[in-house]
């Protein structure tokens, strides 16, 4: 079995832009782990799958994302925001319709068990990672103040969903699927 979760990937300009911040953090405070998958929204966490239901999968996704409309979902990124002392990350903006989505592709793992996770009882809050896990916390701290003022904000029109697999200690993206 192998990893693999599903997310949005931002423009590459905006991606570009998000790396520097996660570079910015490793340079002051040596904090890599952000940095070991490309910048993302997640919106099915990690799961294991065997490689060969990859592309039944995949299919299974395109046929879901066929019916939908998202030519003018727009996922707003709006400054800097923080979970505890753990992670410093890209807000993004309230979006009713994205987060619609996300719950009917939660709903369609979880009929297709690829995933256990109850998704009444999972609170979503869409973000882009610029510091987590490896960060001190006191490192954190000062992290947060140098980004809490900060302005940043950036929007794309959603095109895709990706999924990326775990390969030795990366995790890189396998297939895109638009829609």
């Amino acid at each position: 079995m192998h990893k693999y979760f599903l997310a949005i990937l931002p423009p590459e300009k905006i991606a570009t832009e998000i790396v520097a911040f996660q570079k910015e953090i490793e340079d002051e405070f040596g904090a890599i782990h952000a940095q070991k998958t490309p910048p993302h929204i997640t919106i099915i966490p990690p799961f294991e799958c065997a490689p060969e239901k990859l592309s039944e999968l995949t299919s299974m996704l395109a046929l879901f994302l066929k019916g939908k409309a998202t030519d003018d979902m727009i996922i707003e990124l709006n400054n800097f925001q923080r979970f505890e002392s753990r992670t410093l990350f890209v807000d993004v903006a309230k979006n009713d319709e994205f987060e619609m989505l996300c719950k009917e592709l939660k709903i369609l793992f979880n009929q297709q068990k690829i995933i256990k996770q109850r998704v009444e009882k999972h609170y979503f809050v869409p973000h882009i990672t610029i510091a987590n896990k490896d960060i001190k916390k006191r490192d954190f701290k000062v992290a947060w103040e140098n980004f809490k003022e900060r302005e940043y904000r950036r929007e794309f029109s959603l095109k895709s969903l990706v999924v990326l697999k775990l390969i030795e200690k990366q995790w890189t993206v396998m297939n895109e699927i638009q829609f």
